[in-house]
């Protein structure tokens, strides 16, 4: 059996659009399933949670990387695959599986025949509260971004981070961070820190460009203090992964991630709020399977 939870606010109603249209290709496909609509990630959690637990064999997100992240919570320990029907503004856990993030309806084709990996997933600890996410989370500049995008109504996807991101550079002040991985302590003053279990947030930018999901390990990208100009300047270089190569990005790897700060930055996660720092994030390999379009490279 397969359960849908689906956001019908995702895309700025893409979900309440696309929910019929699921229920009717589902019952083409004569699959037998449940349609269970969320009114917020603490709602999610549970109906995923539930629908494991009444039998479900896949539990489908059907909205953005932040009802993704939310059903993954949910499934942890339960026999259920997580499925992804993308209908967000960013996509981008969509996008890491190698799933068409402009084409709903050809992931929940797949759920007829579903093709099921075991993918790694992250527990994050704040002072507030410990999660789970599966794609990307964070701290510094690029959490203050994710939060002032969260209050953007006129655009969408790509357009909207990018306008979030000069919006936030113009009153960004750098922080002294501490980020310690697997027992090794690096100190910085920088921008921000991005721990990628998935390779890349914000509709697309590849923060974290080596990021696997199914090595167990972790990848890290520190940004270091930079002038305003040079940073607008390499800015775009993040859509291609190339703004690695720059002298002030340093790229690190590992199980457990430390990070602290010399003020509480607010610490995000698969574009979620999680709670401030200091926060430790810490890979569980091959925690949740995951239905995929195929089974062949790495996700």
């Amino acid at each position: 059996m397969i359960a849908v939870v689906a956001n019908p606010t995702a895309g700025r109603g893409k979900g309440a659009r696309l929910i019929p249209k699921v229920g009717a290709l589902l019952r083409s496909l004569g699959l037998d399933h449940t349609l269970h609509i969320s009114e917020g990630p603490e709602e999610v959690e549970r109906l995923a949670q539930k629908a494991a637990a009444e039998g479900a064999d896949v539990v489908a997100a059907l909205g953005g990387d932040g009802q993704v992240g939310a059903c993954a919570n949910g499934l942890l320990d339960t026999d259920a695959a997580l499925a992804v029907i993308p209908a967000g503004t960013g996509n981008d856990f969509a996008r890491h599986l190698g799933l068409d993030r402009k084409d709903p309806m050809a992931a929940t084709r797949l759920l007829a025949s579903p093709v099921l990996r075991r993918l790694d997933v992250v527990q994050v600890k704040t002072p507030e509260q410990a999660r789970h996410f599966v794609n990307v989370g964070g701290a510094g500049f690029d959490s203050d971004v994710n939060e002032h995008a969260n209050g953007v109504r006129r655009l969408t996807g790509t357009a909207k981070y990018i306008y979030s991101t000069f919006v936030t550079l113009a009153r960004f002040k750098p922080g002294d961070f501490t980020v310690t991985v697997d027992g090794e302590r690096h100190d910085f003053r920088g921008m921000m820190l991005a721990v990628g279990n998935g390779s890349s947030y914000g509709g697309g930018m590849q923060v974290c460009p080596g990021a696997r999901s199914d090595d167990g390990i972790l990848e890290v990208c520190v940004i270091q203090e930079l002038p305003k100009w040079q940073f607008v300047k390499t800015f775009p270089k993040v859509f291609k992964g190339r703004h690695v190569d720059h002298p002030a990005v340093r790229m690190l790897r590992g199980r457990e991630i430390e990070i602290a700060a010399d003020r509480p930055f607010q610490v995000y996660a698969d574009g979620e709020r999680v709670g401030s720092l200091p926060a430790t994030f810490t890979v569980m390999p091959g925690a949740l399977r995951v239905v995929v379009p195929t089974l062949r490279g790495s996700a």
